[in-house]
């Protein structure tokens, strides 16, 4: 599952989905996307489709410009998703935040694990820029929905909510565009 509270009429995850296959995203952002295709069938099932319509985008203008095309040099994580689903989330160095929430670095700029324990939660805060998180473990709940493993949560410049893991610890991975988290 995922969810948005941008505006209704555009689709936030497709959209997402498409900046991550088309290498549009920053590189935590990009890691968000990973995880979330490889934990979740919804996530798979759009990131091969955009996928497919790419690569078909690719071939035609590949043949209309003569082989010709620019690209954006890559910019690798310095961690895989693989990676992050193997770490072992009870021997990380967890630090409470200003929030009282525990976070661990990833050893990617731009994200963090996040940890919720059973109906612990975040103070309500809104966003000021995208923000992209994807559960690992356990479940949360923000007041607009209730996240399980492999969901992608997007939260966009505006958007408020007030996270609380529900039913036992939570683990999240958290990117984040630049920017700062502005507490209600």
């Amino acid at each position: 599952m995922a969810h948005s509270a941008s505006h209704p009429a555009v689709d936030a995850h497709a959209v997402f989905m498409l900046d991550h296959a088309a290498g549009a995203l920053p590189p935590a952002l990009s890691l968000a996307g990973d995880l979330h295709a490889i934990l979740s069938a919804e996530g798979a099932d759009v990131a091969s489709d955009w996928a497919v319509i790419g690569g078909a985008l690719l071939e035609r203008f590949d043949a209309a410009a003569g082989g010709v095309m620019r690209r954006r040099p890559d910019r690798a994580s310095p961690i895989t998703a693989r990676q992050i689903l193997e770490t072992d989330f009870e021997r990380l160095k967890w630090r409470r935040g200003l929030s009282g929430v525990g976070y661990c670095r990833t050893g990617a700029p731009g994200s963090r694990f996040m940890r919720l324990r059973d109906d612990e939660a975040a103070p309500r805060h809104n966003h000021n820029c995208l923000e992209a998180t994807v559960v690992l473990t356990g479940s949360f709940e923000d007041g607009r929905g209730t996240y399980h493993r492999g969901d992608l949560v997007l939260a966009s410049e505006g958007d408020e909510h007030k996270p609380r893991g529900v039913g036992g610890d939570c683990i999240c991975f958290v990117a984040r565009e630049r920017g700062r988290l502005w507490i209600m």
